[in-house]
């Protein structure tokens, strides 16, 4: 291989293994952005677990309190209301829980197939400057008239 050709694919290699180094660096950049997200997610839910607690007892409280058949039963209305609104909240931070779950595995298999194809164009490139260092070599030997 004539030493243009040699440079040509260094230059080709080059190229290749900084796009996907780039590629790398923006897959890592949102996995880091996805891993925060699920991070508040799980906070907030935490939270608004803590504070659907609360208000629960607090309403469980008033019933123990109260007097009255009609008291009792319109509490437990606004109990099991209470309760369906926290649950359809739940549900809705869970539904996002998993759709951000479902994005970083997708970001992780990239990650990982990107991994691959730099490792791959790294050692193409290695063979092309040994190849090339060799060739070198033998055109000097042969210059030197040791060859």
């Amino acid at each position: 291989m004539g030493y243009a050709l040699f440079a040509q694919r260094k230059v080709v290699l080059d190229g290749q293994l900084n796009a996907l180094e780039l590629q790398q660096t923006q897959r890592s950049n949102e996995q880091y952005n996805l891993a925060t997200q699920t991070l508040s997610l799980n906070q907030q839910m935490a939270s608004m677990q803590a504070s659907q607690s609360t208000e629960l007892a607090d309403k469980y409280e008033e019933l123990a309190n109260a007097s009255g058949e009609e008291a009792r039963a319109s509490i437990n209305a606004e109990i099991r209301g209470m309760e369906e609104d926290f649950q359809a909240e739940l549900d809705e931070i869970n539904r996002q829980i998993y759709q951000v779950s479902v994005k970083e595995n997708t970001v992780e298999m990239q990650v990982k197939r990107l991994d691959t194809m730099v490792t791959s164009v790294q050692k193409e490139l290695e063979a092309v400057e040994d190849a090339e260092g060799e060739s070198i070599d033998r055109a000097t030997a042969k210059f030197k008239g040791v060859a």
